[in-house]
């Protein structure tokens, strides 16, 4: 019966069915089930957000429930599970209105939690302000909420308020740096950690360290990882070994990361889509198809994302009949629907060999609508093949279509100037002025000795910008005072 029951609250299709299987929760005396409540719990929550014109009925009926059932952990971890503002808004007014059956610190954590899953960070800090007595999950219910939406300084400056860190608390903070692309903060968080040597790395701290050494290709923490790994008789599960393969390949040493991929006696195809992109990475296309085709033969599942990876390596190898012979199987054999990234590898493949006629036939008989990174792509194959006539063609289809994209204006803008047309680059640069629109800052790295250093344009964040800048400042001078100065007549002409 009580199968039954969990089957008919994961099927139900309308508010009245709810009512009716509570009715039966009711007779038999279930309704206090401990595995039961739960998921009854979350049956009635998405009774809350029922669209229907019969929802506010409904809606007092599931009330109704929940105040049957109370408003207590189970009603508060389904809310969360199900990641949805008005359920968790309703819950937390129902607990307002008529009190929690257990203000404990686990009941204000599930609200908390709830909020910040539902993109609520806002209201999810007003409860954590109101707690009297915060428990180290609440700050780092906090911290990931700030992550999350990308507000970094808020996660970093309540991390550093808390009272006690434990290793979950650490991973939060990694992996927040590592969600928005600041590694090199990841890592000096994880030296922080290490150096306070309370705690031991788990899997999940050393995939994050591992992963931030891919994003940086910094080779000595690459060394220091693996060392540890080797030291400690880390066992690589699938996760570890998948990052550890990203990040040898990223920092160069395709050798190690291909053993550790046959170390590894168990693979997904995320394993093999790795290795795969680790051998075209490293200029070893060839042997990026011999794994790919060593990945058919072993009969695995293969996903669309595996055929990116085979795709690419194929372009960037300048493999022409083999990218064909690999996206008619994906098409034919494996009945994968091509999406742009894979048309984007096509028109890759054929722009690096030189059939750029072909290349704008195949992408106007597309059954996707081109977008600018597919021309993008074409333009810098019109580019290196010195096709004057086509690349101011390709341009004019890329700013048709993205005309407020601040990358591909300056990109336009470049091939203009690499041939010498003037004219063109100053109306780009003016209409990009008149606009609005100002190119968005790359990024650049440099590891010295054990610390990696990032800068943007017109950084202000590095603790030695003064001397930096100082620096650049007397270089540019003496650059202007030399006699080879061919570049000059350029800038002024962007000026």
């Amino acid at each position: 019966m009580e199968l039954e029951l969990l089957r008919l609250l994961r099927s139900l299709g309308s508010p009245r069915h709810l009512l009716q299987v509570h009715a039966q929760f009711l007779a038999r005396g279930l309704a206090a089930h401990p595995r039961l409540l739960p998921a009854f719990v979350s049956a009635a929550l998405t009774a809350f957000a029922a669209p229907s014109s019969a929802a506010p009925r409904h809606a007092a009926a599931a009330a109704a429930i929940l105040r049957a059932a109370g408003a207590g952990a189970s009603t508060l971890r389904a809310c969360e599970s199900l990641r949805r503002l008005l359920p968790c808004r309703r819950v937390h007014g129902q607990i307002v209105r008529c009190g929690m059956p257990i203000r404990d610190a686990i009941s204000w954590n599930l609200m908390i939690s709830g909020y910040a899953t539902s993109g609520e960070v806002e209201a999810a800090r007003m409860l954590f302000d109101e707690m009297d007595q915060k428990d180290v999950v609440s700050w780092t219910a906090m911290v990931s909420a700030y992550a999350k939406i990308g507000d970094i300084d808020s996660a970093k400056v309540l991390f550093d308020y808390m009272p006690v860190k434990n290793l979950v608390s650490w991973n939060a903070m990694i992996t927040a740096y590592n969600h928005n692309s600041r590694y090199d903060e990841a890592l000096r968080t994880f030296q922080h950690m290490m150096i306070e040597g309370r705690l031991m790395p788990d899997e999940a701290t050393i995939v994050s360290v591992v992963s931030a050494c891919a994003q940086l290709g910094s080779a000595e923490y690459c060394n220091w990882v693996s060392s540890y790994i080797s030291k400690c008789n880390t066992h690589i599960t699938v996760a570890l070994g998948n990052a550890l393969i990203d990040m040898f390949a990223k920092c160069g040493d395709v050798g190690r990361a291909r053993s550790i991929f046959d170390k590894m006696r168990t693979r997904c195809i995320i394993t093999w889509t790795t290795m795969i992109s680790g051998f075209a990475y490293n200029g070893r296309f060839r042997e990026a198809l011999l794994i790919y085709n060593e990945m058919c033969g072993q009969g695995v599942e293969l996903d669309d994302t595996v055929f990116v990876a085979a795709l690419a390596a194929c372009a960037h190898g300048g493999l022409l009949q083999e990218g064909w012979s690999i996206f008619k199987q994906m098409v034919d054999q494996y009945g994968i629907v091509p999406r742009m990234e894979h048309y984007g590898c096509i028109v890759d493949l054929l722009g690096r060999a030189g059939k750029l006629q072909e290349a704008v036939q195949f992408i106007e008989s597309m059954p996707l609508k081109p977008g600018a990174v597919i021309w993008v792509t074409l333009l810098s194959s019109c580019i290196a093949h010195g096709d004057a006539e086509l690349t101011e063609y390709v341009s004019t289809k890329v700013v048709e279509i993205e005309p407020n994209n601040s990358s591909y204006q300056v990109l336009v803008s470049n091939c203009s100037a690499l041939e010498g047309r003037w004219g063109s680059v100053m109306d780009t640069r003016k209409t990009m002025r008149d606009c609005g629109v100002e190119k968005t800052p790359g990024i650049s790295s440099i590891q010295v000795g054990s610390e990696v250093h990032e800068f943007l344009v017109k950084d202000t964040r590095h603790q030695k910008r003064k001397e930096i800048y100082e620096t650049l400042d007397g270089l540019i001078a003496i650059i202007r005072h030399s006699e080879h100065t061919p570049w000059m007549s350029y800038c002024s002409a962007l000026q």
